[in-house]
């Protein structure tokens, strides 16, 4: 370039830029929280899903001494958030899925791993324990096989829902199944908290036993009431004239009670055509008019333009 050439930039343009990029990477050093992201009652439950993952833990171990006779080790991964296609994916072939819901029909799944399930079922069949035989995992589990695990799965749902929501009957199981397809629908992306443990029999292969909550699930947790819920905002001048325009234009049937006759039902059964019924009520007293059960005003009939009216007289209370 010559010595003649002129600047690219001016001074000023120059100065703007930099100025620009100053503002930039300030901007971009810090991370914006996103205070309605799903995943936030998520993250500040890891900590409670880590302080009950023990209890947890030895109440499996229970739980398989009772159903196999076979003592066990279970021990409590650290916890983590995974997307629904990704805990979804993960299930292996041949394991017991049992999905639960809370009482709001927030959703939890449980997986039980494919040798554990194997394992669960030989003792259940009455197969004798042979540290020198390994477990080999069932490729499908048939209706007999799923009705056998059955039981232990609902037991780990329920001691779950006991240690988690402090009541063991707060999270109600569904059938076991065995194919990630036939679960409930939710969003792909949708994140899930999982409680995940390894259950090794002594002397056998471990398996993992998954525990995959949505945030309605997390929000039951025993330590979710300390924190202070949200609370909603009063609605805007606008959300209330509409909600008023929204109010003021439903239609309702207002029916006026010209009078009572009080019978008996020999004497209703017992009317013909021209019969009269006599009414507790003259013409100068005055009607009620009423919306459902409720009476809103009275007032005096009368014909107007060939049609039978009600002349208001006075408001009974409110109008509704």
């Amino acid at each position: 370039m010559s010595e003649s050439s002129e600047p690219l930039l001016s001074p000023e343009e120059t100065s703007a830029l930099l100025d620009a990029m100053r503002s930039g990477s300030e901007m971009d050093a810090v991370e914006p929280l996103d205070l309605t992201s799903a995943e936030r009652p998520l993250r500040d439950a890891l900590g409670t899903a880590d302080a009950v993952a023990r209890p947890i833990a030895e109440t499996i171990d229970k739980l398989m001494l009772r159903v196999t006779g076979c003592s066990s080790t279970t021990e409590g991964l650290p916890a983590e958030i995974s997307p629904y296609k990704v805990v979804r994916g993960a299930i292996p072939q041949g394991a017991a899925i049992v999905s639960f819901r809370a009482a709001d029909g927030s959703l939890g799944i449980a997986t039980l791993g494919p040798l554990l399930v194997a394992f669960v079922l030989d003792r259940r069949m009455g197969a004798p324990f042979n540290k020198d035989v390994p477990v080999e995992a069932r490729g499908v589990l048939s209706p007999l096989d799923r009705r056998l695990i059955e039981p232990f799965a609902f037991a780990v749902v329920e001691q779950f829902s006991k240690h988690w929501c402090d009541d063991p009957i707060a999270l109600q199981p569904s059938a076991v199944i065995t194919q990630p397809a036939d679960l409930p629908m939710l969003p792909q992306f949708e994140p899930l908290l999982q409680l995940v443990f390894r259950v090794t029999p002594t002397g056998m292969a471990g398996d993992q036993v998954v525990l995959a909550l949505s945030s309605g699930i997390v929000s039951r947790s025993k330590g979710s009431a300390a924190r202070p819920e949200t609370t909603q905002s009063a609605p805007s001048l606008a959300d209330r004239t509409r909600m008023v325009a929204a109010i003021g234009g439903t239609d309702v049937d207002a029916v006026a009670m010209l009078g009572q006759h009080h019978s008996t039902v020999r004497e209703l059964i017992s009317l013909r055509a021209g019969d009269v019924l006599r009414l507790e009520s003259t013409p100068e007293e005055p009607i009620d008019v009423r919306v459902g059960d409720k009476t809103v005003f009275r007032g005096m009939p009368l014909v107007r333009r060939g049609n039978l009216a009600v002349q208001v007289s006075s408001i009974v209370g409110t109008a509704l």
